[in-house]
């Protein structure tokens, strides 16, 4: 229905309503006319502006339209806000467009004519009624809405707030609506003073948040984008100004540009006299509430932004299965003599022995899961968790696996570690678990270059092993200025662990095949490296199974090797003694263990050089594997990380910090792997990081790569292939 009708004010200008509810005018109905029973009062319009303070981002204003009725008016009961448009236009100029307030209207019956007073909202008011991208409206599915969710400009937002609730704000055709903004600021000083709001992007999902009763409403998100820039907004009639303070206390005339036609106007400062010749009445009260003179700011550092979140995050881990359970025994006797050598067989047979070098440790498992991260199959893609750990059972499928073919997985382990001659029984209160981000390599223990494994066609095969796909919308990374760098930091700890040789497989030993003598025994008896011994030790694996993690674990008879932990008591083979040939000084930064490729929007990294140094890594076009003439131009759109050792390391079996390449000049409160990003790089977008998989690094005198990390440099008599030694690589504590 369609309401409009006009009265004069005391000093002889025209007034005129204009009201349309549900959208429609196939009825009009003139306000003061008789056959329509309604009348303005005395005091019809009122229309009040609110501002709490200069800090106020949104100013806005109300109406209050006051009629006398003689019947109901079910029309102007809204049940949502937009359902009553107003116009309230003077001398031709419009002064007020909003809305009806939504389920504010309420009508007496005392009289023949009732006052009816109608409280109106502008559109800046309104906003505060509707969630953004009107998320819960008819039709609008929140999961399709994150889904879809990108980086966008801050003038895109904008206009589809404002638009959105303006589509039907102009009820009398008069022009339109327009937003203009007075270019108070701007990039530089010498950029489009008036197109910041086409050059600043924000990604959606931060209105978004992670359910739907999270998401912003519609006047939040415009008040925030309007904050980040000290910038507020008016609406005047049909027009919306966007402004600075300082534009407005300035003596210059400010020049307004409309933000989506680029139409210009100007406005200079008007100062107002009060007297009798524009005042209504002499009982005016003006009173002034609070005046600042002093803000004092603090800013400190709260939290630092994850762009990788870390597989081992242990907030956002969680578990298919419902416990851990019993994986893994290992049996120990350190020595080569007569005492060790019958330790290891009463061990392995159940029975006691009073010898000290002997230990059972028995290992625990749990795998684990990050729902940001994908672990695909070699050969088939399919997601390792989704495959082989469902409905609770056979926990221990995967960690076998992972010793047949290359895999990743997170995979938390604990131990219980009991000497053989049992000279302590105190009973043990609580298995403590440590998570590892697991990448199982299997070597084969051959230096032989036709018959070593992993090869460079296996290390392709099983590209990539890991994949983290960030939000869909992104940030934005770059710093605003020159002089700021940030950085992406990557810490935590790396380890080879080495591939663990058997004096011979439980099944063997533990059966009623008889031992010999020492000190003649079997190749099945024979020692094997120990960190602990230099003699070596006695040594082998049993491995469980359980159908759930509550029942009971029994041997199982068909797993000779499994997934093995790092148990920090295993070999620790080359060791790192020269930098470059006839050089004993450390001088090399990195020996490189997994190839990452880290994708933001349409840039990655690139390491230019071998040392890690944060100056060799670059931000470059992304290309994809069409756009690229080979593999190599590919996979060399990545870089490494790595560990530093010094003068003396073993590199296979110890436990190493990643790579520091951050010294005291740089000024951050982090050691890691650090790659900068500059301004220059213009780096924003959804984040995309994946652990191609191993580095094919070679020993020797020096260790060297191949730029294609699954690649290896050229094969001598002295060169060993360092994964061909490697059982896994186990990562702890990782992220960025």
């Amino acid at each position: 229905m369609y309401f409009y009708g006009s009265f004069l004010t005391q000093s002889g200008e025209t007034v005129t309503v204009h009201i349309v509810t549900e959208n429609s005018r196939a009825k009009q109905v003139e306000i003061g006319d008789d056959k329509s029973g309604i009348y303005f009062t005395t005091n019809p319009v009122e229309i009040e502006s609110s501002v709490n303070d200069t800090f106020d981002h949104l100013l806005r204003c109300g109406a209050t339209i006051r009629l006398l009725t003689r019947d109901f008016i079910p029309d102007f009961f809204c049940a949502s806000c937009m359902d009553a448009v107003v116009n309230i236009f003077k001398g031709g100029k419009c002064i007020f467009a909003g809305f009806i307030e939504p389920q504010a209207y309420s009508q007496n019956y005392n009289e023949v004519y009732d006052e009816l007073e109608l409280s109106c909202i502008d559109v800046l008011s309104a906003l505060q009624n509707s969630k953004y991208r009107n998320v819960g409206s008819l039709s609008v599915v929140y999961d399709a809405v994150k889904a879809d969710a990108t980086q966008r400009p801050f003038i895109d937002i904008i206009s589809e707030i404002l638009g959105g609730a303006c589509a039907s704000l102009d009820i009398t055709g008069s022009g339109g609506v327009q937003y203009y903004y007075d270019g108070s600021k701007a990039l530089t000083s010498t950029a489009d003073r008036y197109g910041i709001f086409t050059q600043i992007a924000i990604s959606e999902l931060l209105f978004l948040g992670d359910e739907e009763d999270d998401v912003w409403q519609q006047d939040a998100v415009l008040t925030s984008i309007l904050k980040y820039l000290n910038l507020h907004i008016v609406q005047d009639g049909l027009q919306f100004y966007i402004f600075s303070w300082e534009s407005v206390i300035s003596d210059n005339v400010i020049t307004w540009h409309e933000l989506t036609t680029g139409t210009v106007k100007t406005t200079t400062k008007n100062c107002i006299v009060f007297g009798v010749d524009n005042v209504a009445s002499t009982d005016t009260t003006i009173s002034i509430g609070e005046v600042y003179n002093q803000i004092l700011l603090t800013c400190r550092v709260e939290s630092v932004e994850s762009i990788i979140e870390s597989p081992l995050d242990d907030s956002a881990l969680v578990s298919p299965y419902t416990n851990r359970q019993k994986y893994l025994t290992e049996y120990s006797a350190d020595g080569e003599g007569e005492q060790a050598y019958n330790a290891f067989y009463a061990m392995t047979h159940g029975h006691d022995t009073d010898y000290s070098g002997g230990t059972v440790t028995d290992w625990y498992v749990q795998v684990r899961n990050n729902p940001a991260w994908v672990f695909p199959e070699t050969g088939t893609g399919d997601n390792l968790i989704d495959k082989y750990c469902q409905d609770n059972t056979n926990q221990q499928s995967l960690p076998n696996l992972m010793h047949t073919k290359p895999c990743v997985a997170i995979v938390s382990f604990g131990k219980v570690e009991t000497k053989a001659d049992k000279k302590d029984n105190s009973p043990v209160s609580k298995i403590s678990m440590t998570n590892y981000l697991v990448v199982s390599v299997n070597g084969n223990g051959s230096d032989d270059q036709q018959g070593t494994y992993p090869t460079e066609d296996s290390l392709k095969a099983s590209i990539p092993c890991a994949v983290y796909n960030g939000s869909t919308g992104g940030g934005i990374y770059s710093p605003s200025d020159e002089s700021t760098t940030n950085y992406i930091v990557l810490s935590g700890k790396i380890i080879l662990n080495p591939v663990m040789d058997f004096t011979g497989d439980y099944k063997t030993l533990s059966g009623d095949v008889t031992w010999d003598i020492p000190p003649h025994p079997t190749v099945w008896h024979k020692t094997v490296p120990s960190r602990n011994n230099d003699d070596g030790r006695y040594y082998t694996q049993r491995y469980y199974k359980a159908a759930t993690p509550s029942a009971t674990p029994v041997y199982d008879h068909n797993t000779l090797r499994g997934l093995v932990p790092y148990t920090g008591s295993g070999p620790q083979q080359y060791e790192f003694k020269y930098s470059a040939i006839g050089d004993s000084t450390d001088k090399i930064s990195k020996v490189a263990v997994l190839a990452c490729m880290l994708i933001i929007g349409d840039k990655c990294v690139v390491e230019t050089g071998t040392s890690g140094q944060i100056s060799d890594f670059v931000w470059r076009k992304y290309k994809t594997r069409e756009e690229c003439a080979s593999d190599d131009e590919y996979y060399q759109q990545s870089f490494t990380i790595g560990f530093d050792p010094k003068i003396g390391d073993k590199l296979i079996g110890t436990e190493f910090d990643l790579q520091n390449n951050i010294d005291y000049n740089v000024g951050i409160d982090a050691e890691g792997i650090a790659i900068p990003i500059r301004k220059s790089d213009k780096l924003s977008g959804a984040v995309r990081f994946m652990i191609l998989g191993p580095v094919n690094t070679m020993w020797g005198e020096i260790t060297r790569r191949h730029p294609t990390f699954f690649r290896h440099t050229k094969w001598s008599a002295d060169v060993v292939p360092l994964l061909a030694h490697v059982s896994s690589i186990f990562l702890i504590g990782i992220g960025g």
